[in-house]
């Protein structure tokens, strides 16, 4: 059940979380960056091999941000590409809930809380700097609905189209021929003004990492006794596989590195009129065996590999230098710094020679890259790195989700977690203490194509029919379907820990949860979406079998005016109630436990007028009358006889309210809704 994991985190209450200011966050995101492209996940081991046929390249300084902190090995993104990916981060939800999904680019993020909102409600100072992507119709920061700075951000500055992170030389307005289409003008926005004009020679990883700097020093400056929360969002490796103009400045941090100027066509100290030409020293002059053969000469690398790696060293000196920049500002021991990216390596390449993800195994261990539902496409894994909390050196490999970050904030930031969030808190992971709650590891997914055949992937998966995909986890066990046809089509079953590539499939072997067992799990975590049609979306949702059930349900509440309806926390105290009512309070109830259902069939679930409420049945979210505009309508699940659990999170403003939720059988015309009082357990 949902209200199983609403914990927070009292055995850190002597921890530096009750210090008096709160923890910075610093959230560092890269686009397209595979597991793979990382040192400590992978290069690392293809240098100590030393292997003629197996390149290699270095990310030093991301890797001292492994050292000082911790690995999240098993960590997944949302879905494997950008726009559904990035939506389900920001509000805290995964696919099966998220309103943006499949390939929604530039859809509109609804007015819901954020992680933006909800920490600049806990007080936090908040900025974007880089890609955002998620904008909605519109031309410019006054029409475009859900612009970041109407989504949480006092602060932006970065592209807001995904087009617009395609290209990294904002002023050149390069044509980039793709699929028949020129990307003739690429914006860059700060505030409410487009400033692509005055970039001339300006590379986005450069001036993202300028942008930052500036905002951090100025922040400092102007207002340092506030929290602050910088998503840092990088265009990069993604795309264009373009290369800075010159090698990265001497030094790092407020009077090194990257440095804002400020002037137009001098934006940035390493803008100029050569645009695109450096490649790092370290991978200029490389050479690789390219038919794995001793007998032959040695050949350079590919000039996109070149390109590729010198992108990626680009970032790895970038993070360098915010992070000096936090040291020289005296931030660095209260500032979490979180770093990933959105999904699995590509092979799109914008210049005349391919990109191959296999050349340096940018998708890791794993089998799939960018659109694929196997490992290599879902799991990016992350660093976490908070100095005094976060072990250094640690390392995890318990299974999380990107909609997990926006509790963990929440913690963090010492706020209540918005009711919308499906995700949990990672703090007990990352600090070591309490007890971590199971992350709900589900993604689904809709792409036409195939896997790519590369020979590193088992031989069983190459050119597997991607189509409609989905993917639930549990322990070490991940259930996958692709080219799901209907309801029933079956998954199969890999152990990911012993089996990283996915080529034993274990489904049917003994000890391994049945068909039946994967379904449910997965019926129970997806929600349908008109805009996102699922071949499984009618499936009846199976019921649990709760020990001894009592009748009554569980009611928590708590005092305190939100902006938002919240969770409560399991631990809080409790009443056993027999009718779905809310108290005289002006604050947040937390209503939970079993609806039982006698007679399977679709169900048709409503609130009571005037009810600022959110209700999750299993994993789904059914009702939201909360938000201001709501992007889950859904109100009837199919539901097969038996306990469903339920989570309804009412928000009040001191009126007390009786018989909240309401529900009747959806084919039901003449029959009322109902209170659902007499069908309570707990």
């Amino acid at each position: 059940m949902r209200l199983l994991k609403n914990l927070f985190i009292f055995s850190l209450l002597a921890s530096p979380l009750t210090a008096a200011t709160k923890p910075n966050i610093l959230f560092i995101f890269c686009d397209d960056l595979g597991y793979g492209d990382l040192g400590v996940f992978n290069q690392k081991q293809r240098e100590k091999a030393n292997e003629a046929d197996k390149p290699w390249f270095t990310t030093p300084h991301i890797d001292q941000l492994a050292a000082e902190g911790m690995q999240l090995r098993a960590h997944y993104c949302a879905a494997p590409v950008c726009a559904p990916s990035r939506a389900s981060l920001f509000l805290g939800q995964h696919q099966g809930n998220a309103p943006i999904r499949d390939n929604q680019f530039d859809k509109a993020l609804p007015d819901q809380p954020t992680l933006a909102s909800t920490l600049k409600q806990a007080g936090y100072h908040t900025a974007l700097i880089g890609k955002w992507g998620l904008q909605g119709n519109g031309s410019d920061s006054k029409s475009w609905p859900s612009y970041p700075t109407k989504r949480g951000f006092d602060y932006f500055l970065g592209g807001v189209r995904h087009v617009d992170g395609h290209e990294h030389y904002p002023f050149d307005k390069i044509h980039v021929k793709k699929k028949k289409k020129n990307i003739k003008h690429v914006e860059i926005w700060e505030q409410d003004k487009e400033i692509g004009g005055d970039l001339k020679g300006c590379y986005t990883t450069d001036l993202f990492t300028a942008a930052s700097k500036k905002w951090l020093i100025n922040h400092h400056r102007t207002s340092p006794e506030k929290p602050f929360f910088l998503f840092l969002s990088y265009d990069t490796p993604h795309a264009a596989t373009q290369i800075a103009t010159s090698p990265y400045p001497k030094g790092f941090g407020v009077k090194g590195g990257i440095q804002w100027l400020g002037k137009s066509g001098k934006m940035i100290n390493t803008a100029n009129d050569s645009p695109d030409v450096y490649l790092h020293p370290d991978y200029a002059d490389r050479t690789y065996d390219h038919d794995n053969n001793p007998s032959t000469p040695l050949v350079p690398w590919t000039n996109v590999a070149k390109r590729y790696a010198s992108s990626i060293r680009r970032i790895d000196n970038a993070v360098a230098d915010v992070i000096q920049t936090l040291k020289d500002l005296g931030v660095d021991n209260n500032t979490v710094i979180i770093f990933s990216s959105d999904h699995g390596p590509s092979k799109e390449s914008y210049i005349s020679e391919p990109l191959q993800p296999g050349f340096f195994d940018s998708f890791g261990p794993f089998t799939g890259i960018k659109r694929d539902c196997w490992e290599g496409g879902i799991r990016p894994g992350a660093l976490a790195r908070w100095p005094g909390v976060i072990k250094a050196g640690s390392i995890t490999d318990s299974p999380s989700q990107m909609n997990d970050w926006m509790p963990t904030f929440c913690d963090i930031a010492k706020a209540p977690t918005p009711a919308l969030s499906d995700g949990v808190s990672l703090l007990p992971t990352l600090t070591g203490k309490g007890s971590q709650a199971p992350s709900s590891i589900y993604v689904e997914y809709h792409e036409r194509g195939t896997t790519p055949g590369y020979p590193e992937f088992p031989e069983s998966r190459r050119k597997a029919k991607r189509n409609q995909m989905q993917v639930v986890r549990e322990g070490n066990l991940k259930a996958i379907r692709y080219n799901i046809k209907n309801a029933k089509d079956p998954f199969m079953v890999f152990d990911v820990v012993k089996d990283p590539s996915e080529t034993t499939d274990l489904a049917g072997q003994k000890g391994i949860p049945s068909q039946d067992h994967w379904h449910a799990a997965a019926a129970r975590l997806h929600g349908s979406n008109s805009s996102a049609k699922r071949p499984y979306d009618n499936v009846a949702i199976p019921a649990l079998t709760p020990e001894n059930p009592t009748p009554g349900i569980i009611r928590r509440a708590e005092e305190g005016a939100t902006p938002y309806a919240t969770r409560i926390a399991d631990t809080a105290a409790s009443e056993t109630v027999k009718a779905l009512s809310t108290k005289a309070i002006k604050g947040n109830t937390q209503l939970s436990g079993y609806i039982k259902v006698d007679q399977g069939g679709r169900y048709q679930f409503s609130f009571q007028p005037n009810t600022k409420a959110v209700l999750y049945i299993h994993g789904i979210l059914v009702l939201d009358s909360d938000s201001s505009q709501s992007s889950h309508s859904k109100k009837t699940l199919n539901l097969k006889p038996g306990y469903h659990p339920f989570d309804l999170n009412v928000r009040t403003s001191g009126q007390a309210a009786s018989s909240v939720l309401l529900w009747k059988k959806a084919d039901s015309e003449k029959q009322a809704a109902a209170p659902a009082e007499t069908a309570l357990f707990h």
